[in-house]
């Protein structure tokens, strides 16, 4: 059994190359994941060039690392950081979780390769769950068949972005009902206009807009570009699908993602990615039913407080 102590920059090339390994496995099974991560120079430029996190050190060599960023109140470890078997990674999270709450974290999460299952159960262990799913899908040539289905989608811009917010406001708050539970506070939905203007304007991010009878029923907005190191760079995200209530199980969803695919292979992209909260009934059945594949899951953990009383 090594040493667990803090992770140091010359820690990076081990970390590399363990990281490097594990994506070839991964990518052998996932062809739309960047190949380029199998190099481990390419991991060691994507890793942060002054880490902070823990590393099991055996005889001087790294044999696990857990490397973690802090996010919106959470502490965060990246699939591209987090290296190692189930557990020694136990071992990283136990030193690793009493360090967050002593600096007020109690909300911590791991990005785990959805092909790591001992990774995967290990976490389940640990009082761990399935939070989100990341996935990916082939665009082929022309980005897929054209879908019949008699709505009409158009591409717009900000000269709309009153039904943008209409009908992403209406998916937010489908997200607040049971069982996701994703609560969000009155100053999220007071900055949902500025945060689609700023994914229009300066995310490069296109609204395609779904009607029926001259109402706006649906809206997809992608960007192009990866969010996440291990996608393939020529990958284009689907950050936002929402439907009006009245319009589910029209084909509404169908439609606007198959006119996406499209759009995305016409600016010369090679796969589109998709992501969604695993509690979303509707969108853990959606996704799939459409190719999408997924590759990697996000595990959460929130620590509860100490009780008042007792």
């Amino acid at each position: 059994m090594g040493v667990i102590r803090a992770a140091t920059p010359e820690d990076l090339d081990d970390i590399a190359v363990l990281a490097a390994r594990r994506h070839a496995r991964v990518q052998g099974a996932a062809r739309d994941l960047s190949p380029a991560f199998t190099d481990p120079a390419v991991v060691k430029h994507a890793l942060p060039a002054d880490p902070q996190g823990w590393v099991d050190d055996r005889e001087g060599s790294v044999v696990a690392g857990l490397l973690w960023e802090e996010n919106e109140g959470r502490a965060i470890a990246g699939a591209m950081g987090t290296v190692g078997g189930p557990d020694v990674m136990a071992r990283l999270y136990a030193v690793a979780g009493g360090a967050w709450l002593s600096e007020g974290l109690t909300t911590h999460a791991f990005v785990v390769h959805s092909m790591d299952r001992p990774l995967s159960d290990r976490l389940t262990d640990l009082s761990f769950g399935r939070e989100e799913a990341y996935a990916i899908r082939t665009l082929g040539d022309r980005g897929g068949p054209r879908l019949d289905s008699g709505i009409d989608v158009e591409r717009v811009g900000l000269e709309r972005l009153d039904d943008v917010i209409r009908l992403g406001d209406l998916l937010a708050r489908h997200h607040e009902g049971s069982p996701v539970f994703d609560r969000h506070s009155n100053q999220f939905y007071r900055g949902l206009a500025e945060s689609y203007r700023r994914a229009v304007v300066d995310e490069d991010g296109r609204v395609l807009l779904a009607s029926s009878t001259g109402e706006s029923v649906g809206l997809l907005l992608w960007r192009p570009g990866a969010p996440y190191a291990f996608y393939d760079e020529r990958s284009a995200e689907m950050i936002l699908l929402a439907v009006h209530p009245e319009s589910r199980g029209k084909q509404v969803g169908r439609t606007l993602v198959s006119v996406a695919m499209r759009d995305m292979a016409s600016f010369g992209h090679t796969s589109a990615i998709a992501d969604w909260r695993t509690t979303n009934l509707e969108a853990s059945r959606f996704w799939p039913a459409q190719g999408f594949l997924t590759v990697a899951n996000r595990y959460v953990r929130t620590v509860p407080a100490r009780p008042d009383t007792g």
